[in-house]
């Protein structure tokens, strides 16, 4: 596992207020402090969606298929600071985001504030090998047939843009 498990996650309420905050490893580790994080959604011009899949080195759902960017709020930063950041570290591009929504997930070992957003980019990307192991273009016929190990965060993001 290659993830740093002494950083600092943004811990907040159910109303999303920061309350705390608290390592990654006990974030992961405890339900109880729900934590904020990201996902973006990108669709290619045929309407195809972008899924990375993860490394065998993260501290969770190692190996599956997510959406194309994930990741967790640093101290500091807003949703959509996170977002760009991320965006940029596991794949390599800027793009301008579409704010979908904010929801609260419910994992078995964590609880996430989750903002989803959404982009359209046809590449070319630079994954990062620390985060990603592959990514593809995947039509939403072949998610839908559950021809990808998604991990419950993808299945809950990709629901909330009414993919799956």
């Amino acid at each position: 596992m290659l993830d740093n498990q002494k950083e600092l996650f943004i811990v907040v309420d159910k109303e999303d207020n920061i309350i705390n905050y608290r390592t990654r490893y006990d974030c992961h580790h405890d339900k109880s402090l729900i934590h904020r994080a990201i996902g973006i959604i990108i669709i290619n011009d045929k309407g195809e969606i972008l899924l990375q899949k993860r490394s065998i080195h993260k501290d969770t759902d190692p190996g599956k298929y997510d959406v194309a960017v994930s990741g967790h709020v640093a101290k500091g930063e807003s949703y959509e600071d996170s977002a760009q950041r991320e965006m940029m570290e596991e794949i390599g591009i800027s793009a301008e985001l579409i704010f979908v929504k904010k929801m609260i997930v419910y994992f078995p070992n964590e609880t996430e504030y989750d903002a989803i957003f959404r982009t359209t980019h046809n590449g070319p990307f630079v994954i990062s090998e620390h985060e990603i192991d592959e990514i593809t273009f995947a039509t939403k016929e072949d998610i839908k047939k559950n021809m990808f190990n998604l991990t419950m965060f993808a299945r809950k993001a990709l629901g909330a843009v009414g993919i799956l």
